[in-house]
């Protein structure tokens, strides 16, 4: 028992307080944003190192000559062109590095046995029914996916239908006009 109060004690005099937390939250932030700053200005002084070295101070224009001008015009002209092509150098050779580290890593997830799972789509309710319902339809005669279809109380969509005192009997028409024929036959 005596350790575990001793542990305890060192734990709460090494503890950190919410305070001291803050703090210290502040002091990481602050070498954070430094080091930022300090990297941006490195950055900025190598660009200006660099544009210093590679590109010329521009000659006063209003005291040479037509043809110095148009010299120094061409001159301008073969570094663009130069610079183009080693942009375009190093485009290729970047382009060629991504498709070999993609080759590669290709090649070591087979090895490994490790695959990448493609992103699922998702797919609407609906349309797995619908997809299900043409399977069923494949699979099983007509007469047996007319059964499955719902069946309705109400004839709602038939024709009205005629009440059966309204329904011309053919037979009584037939046998009243045949009855008259022969009456009529009998007074000749």
């Amino acid at each position: 028992r005596q350790e575990a109060r001793e542990a305890a004690e060192k734990k709460k005099r090494f503890a950190l307080t919410p305070e001291k937390k803050r703090k210290l939250r502040l002091l990481i932030m602050k070498m954070a944003t430094e080091n930022i700053k300090g990297e941006q200005q490195k950055r900025l002084e190598a660009r200006k190192h660099y544009i210093e070295q590679h590109i010329k101070p521009l000659p006063d224009f209003a005291s040479q000559s037509d043809a110095n001008i148009l010299a120094f015009c061409k001159e301008l002209q073969q570094q663009v062109q130069q610079n183009e092509e080693t942009r375009y150098d190093l485009e290729i050779k970047i382009r060629k590095q991504d498709y070999d580290i993609n080759e590669l890593t290709i090649k070591i997830n087979d090895i490994k046995g490790k695959f990448v799972k493609p992103s699922l789509k998702k797919v609407s309710k609906t349309e797995q029914k619908m997809n299900k319902i043409k399977k069923q339809k494949e699979e099983e005669p007509d007469f047996v996916s007319m059964a499955n279809l719902k069946k309705s109380e109400k004839n709602k969509f038939a024709l009205k239908e005629e009440k059966e005192e309204d329904k011309v009997n053919f037979r009584e028409q037939v046998q009243l006009k045949s009855a008259k024929e022969h009456k009529e036959e009998d007074e000749a």
